[in-house]
């Protein structure tokens, strides 16, 4: 048997064949992956507007009042509360602003996409001090 007739290796139609199946999987996992990580961000989002809600809550119960009304929406650093955004440290995905009504009896949260990307229906989330929630959290699937 001539042993210079047995060659090891891969053709080049093999090699495109592999190529195109990572291709494939590739176009299929890279937006599920990304589709993934907005969701995560989004339910921390939803984590910071709760944390936040809670430490009116608090406030509320020690003076019987949410703040001092605010004409707009303001950061939450100039109420002395925090999570002003989310997350809590690091680049912001996720910017939270408080806005107080009704002679400090009541307060909407509001979380607005702050890195610039759109994904839908959770690039603004409210929550509210009657604990309405827009959209509901069920949305951000």
């Amino acid at each position: 048997m001539n042993k210079l007739s047995r060659t090891r290796g891969f053709t080049l139609i093999e090699l495109m064949i592999a190529v195109a199946v990572v291709g494939i999987l590739a176009s299929i996992a890279i937006p599920s992956y990304l589709h993934y990580v907005e969701r995560a961000q989004a339910r921390d989002a939803q984590a910071a507007m709760q944390s936040l809600a809670l430490n009116l809550e608090r406030r509320y119960s020690q003076t019987y009042r949410y703040g001092e009304d605010s004409s707009d929406a303001v950061s939450p650093s100039t109420l002395g509360l925090s999570p002003t955004q989310s997350p809590e440290s690091g680049t912001a995905r996720y910017g939270l602003v408080v806005a107080i009504e009704d002679d400090g009896q009541r307060y909407v949260i509001t979380a607005s996409r702050a890195d610039g990307r759109t994904s839908g229906t959770c690039d603004v989330m409210s929550l509210d001090s009657q604990g309405n929630r827009t959209p509901t959290p069920d949305s951000c699937e």
